[in-house]
């Protein structure tokens, strides 16, 4: 797999995951089914997320340069991961040292953790912007 594929493959992972995060949020009513509230949620994020045209090519780079470094981090810590897939509590610990080690690389490409996750969660939604993106990685 190409490190750009692998790159593409981190930021979907961290899109993913930060969606994980908000659909965990209370306040969603019972009575709609998963998938309608997910595309609620879906839609609420989008509008509260800037323009593709608000982030500047400084930032899309810094974004990129922080991506480069997730993949080797997420290659890193996932093969650790596998090996402790049987001791819960290992797991949790490598779990949240690779945590840590993808916001210390996000704060060394200059870009403030918001700023990331905006990129991120703009780039699942828009395609156009997603291919801004890859080509600078």
């Amino acid at each position: 797999m190409s490190k750009r594929m692998m790159a593409l493959g981190a930021l979907m992972i961290s899109a993913t995951f930060t969606g994980t995060v908000a659909a965990q949020q209370p306040g969603a009513p019972a009575s709609q089914t998963p998938q309608t509230q997910q595309q609620q949620m879906q839609q609420q994020q989008m509008q509260q997320l800037p323009k593709a045209s608000e982030f500047s090519d400084k930032q899309l780079d810094a974004f990129a340069d922080a991506q480069k470094d997730m993949s080797g981090i997420q290659q890193k810590y996932s093969q650790q991961l596998q090996a402790n897939k049987d001791k819960p509590e290992e797991a949790m610990k490598v779990q949240k040292e690779a945590q840590e080690k993808m916001v210390e690389a996000v704060k060394e490409s200059g870009l403030e953790l918001s700023t990331y996750n905006q990129i991120a969660q703009l780039a699942q939604y828009d395609a156009d912007f997603r291919t801004r993106i890859q080509e600078k990685m």
